[in-house]
């Protein structure tokens, strides 16, 4: 019993810390704290695909992985000269499921990311399985990306 107390409040936690999708972040010993824009974070129902964890630096590539990641219309345009595209998808989920870019800053030489990956809670019942997925825009960053993920749950 106390466990299952443990894990729902740790979901709830977690649920709470990734609700903040724009802001600026800054990390300890971080000199170039950057500012995200979320472009489109949702779930998309029937979604099929694995894992998706990219830095986007060109319109082509852009316009690629919109098509894989089935999103509706165009994407959007970006001036690459100045800002830098984050896509983080997870697998397809059973249901309910969401997948945040709560951070990004440079350090050592890398564009450092932090992703919270929540896939359904363990009672949760579906009809539907869905694909979540977070793009986020920010300026340009030339550095080699490095992904700090942590996994959470999503509540039914």
């Amino acid at each position: 019993m106390k466990r299952l107390l443990g894990l729902f409040l740790a979901a709830i936690v977690l649920t709470a810390a990734s609700c903040d999708c724009e802001k600026t972040v800054t990390e300890p010993g971080d000199q170039n704290p950057l500012e995200l824009t979320t472009v489109v974070q949702r779930s998309i129902p029937g979604g099929r695909g694995g894992t998706v964890r990219e830095v986007i630096r060109d319109q082509v590539a852009l316009a690629a992985i919109w098509t894989e990641l089935e999103l509706p219309g165009a994407p959007p345009v970006v001036d690459f000269a100045q800002e830098t595209v984050l896509v983080a998808a997870m697998e397809t989920q059973s249901c309910v499921s969401k997948v945040t870019i709560r951070s990004a800053f440079v350090q050592g030489g890398e564009l450092v990311v932090d992703i919270l990956e929540a896939p359904p809670a363990p009672n949760c019942i579906c009809i539907t399985a869905e694909r979540p997925l977070h793009v986020i825009r920010l300026r340009k960053v030339d550095a080699p990306p490095r992904y700090n993920v942590e996994r959470g749950l999503t509540t039914c």
